[in-house]
């Protein structure tokens, strides 16, 4: 289980994330003079709230994503007339029963009168900006993470010994009793020299059960375990041609340890860079083979799972949480960017559509698409947590 602390830096460190993301649409929007009406991390009863100017900002309950609200955002205002819509107009609009509940004040409301400041009302750059300015912010937090990471704690460079850096969670090797910092002195009586060679033996093992000898420290003492492990195939997708070839690979979930040597700054920006690049094109590719089934959904994690590894990072320290925090700021980015209604990338093939069309789409058509959208990523989360729930009983 987890402890408090775990909690709460787990919970920070996903609202940093949201926030990064929201802030890039709020910049944007603000750059184009659309009016915001609400900036807000989190969904759900409101914990904390203040107006400034004519943006309202909130803290709410679930630290599951976030909005930012503009004014015109919605294609039911287009109905509105020209005039500063009342406040029965906009609750009508907004499918509540009164205005308190869309938390609109007095100036937020006269912002309806100026419509070059609706954002649905605007050319199709400054709305494309806006929307991609969400993911863009992760990116560049992930960059800029990269960058510190590599100039502050070094350049991780693999120690070839047969110790485990990572162990990863619900995996094979977790289930079987191995944990990081394992030094696995052999397997099956033959004797491991190095990470290469264990890897190598795992790799080849062909799903026969194996027999560990490891040695792990706890505080000042040694002691000698013998683990039981039968190893997997590598279902995940991303197992390279070159090892294809050789047949099945098989896994059971861990890593090499690293040690982290320093680098000049230059060097930190073109590592760091490189570095969200690749993991940018390899959560690409996973998701594509995950939409085309060449990769198995039990891999989907949901909020459970992201707090667990969250909260595991923690326990590993400070350099392993930003390492986690980079992973799931490009995630975001990319997952954003999927052509699904309601998300980023959904609004930016509305716009595309729209431009060739010469006109907007019709509210019901919106409405069709949303709702489609709205329904996809339910099912997908409730998968997601599906996922999380069997990992966390059988573990």
């Amino acid at each position: 289980m987890f402890d408090m602390t775990n909690i709460l830096l787990s919970v920070l460190s996903l609202c940093i994330l949201i926030f990064v993301h929201e802030l890039g649409h709020f910049l944007l929007a603000k750059f184009h003079r659309v009016g915001v009406l609400a900036f807000a991390i989190g969904f759900g009863p409101m914990l904390w709230r203040k107006t400034v100017g004519e943006t309202t900002y909130s803290l709410r309950l679930l630290p599951l994503g976030g909005f930012v609200r503009m004014v015109g955002d919605d294609p039911r205002y287009l109905e509105l007339k020209d005039a500063t819509p009342t406040k029965e107009e906009l609750a009508e609009k907004e499918g509540k029963p009164n205005l308190e509940s869309i938390d609109l004040n007095e100036t937020q409301i006269k912002m309806f009168d100026d419509r070059s400041r609706w954002f649905l009302l605007r050319g199709f750059w400054p709305k494309f900006w806006i929307v991609l300015a969400g993911p863009a912010f992760n990116i560049i937090f992930a960059i800029l993470a990269s960058i510190f990471l590599v100039a502050y704690y070094g350049e991780g460079k693999l120690i070839d010994k047969p110790l485990l850096g990572t162990v990863a969670s619900h995996s094979i090797a977790e289930k079987s009793g191995l944990k990081d910092g394992d030094f696995v002195r052999s397997i099956d009586g033959v004797e491991m020299s190095s990470w290469q060679q264990l890897a190598s033996t795992i790799r080849g093992s062909a799903g026969k059960e194996m027999v560990l000898s490891v040695e792990r420290t706890e505080g000042a003492e040694k002691r000698q375990l013998e683990l039981r492990v039968t190893a997997e195939p590598d279902d995940s997708g991303l197992v390279s041609d070159e090892e294809n070839k050789k047949g099945d690979v098989y896994r059971i979930g861990i890593g090499p340890d690293a040690e982290y040597v320093p680098v000049p700054f230059t060097d930190a920006v073109v590592t760091g860079t490189v570095h969200v690049w690749r993991l940018s094109e390899l959560t690409a590719v996973s998701i594509w083979k995950l939409l085309t089934g060449s990769v198995s959904a039990k891999h989907l994690s949901g909020p459970i799972g992201i707090f667990q590894e969250a909260s595991k990072s923690v326990d590993r320290g400070s350099d392993s949480l930003l390492r986690f925090m980079i992973f799931l700021s490009v995630s975001l980015a990319v997952l954003n960017l999927l052509p699904i209604p309601v998300l980023d990338g959904g609004h930016i093939v509305f716009f595309i559509i729209e431009t060739i069309k010469g006109s907007p789409l019709t509210l019901k058509m919106r409405e069709v698409c949303t709702s489609v959208g709205m329904v996809l990523l339910l099912s997908l989360m409730v998968f997601a947590v599906g996922n999380d729930l069997w990992r966390w009983y059988n573990n």
